[in-house]
């Protein structure tokens, strides 16, 4: 998971040793200090499975 800032370059990733809860705990802690809205993406992406008809 990683979230990061809309508005500055404050970010959170579990990539960084974190849990999915200590990153959501962070950026919750980074709205209400800041009031910059906070965006995610999951880690890795997920994956995409086409429909192939041939």
């Amino acid at each position: 998971m990683y979230k990061y800032c809309l508005q500055c370059g404050w970010h959170a990733t579990t990539a960084e040793g974190y849990t999915e809860r200590e990153v959501s705990q962070e950026a919750i802690e980074h709205f209400v200090e800041t009031g910059h809205p906070v965006d995610s993406l999951r880690l890795p992406p997920p994956v995409v499975v086409e429909n192939s008809e041939s």
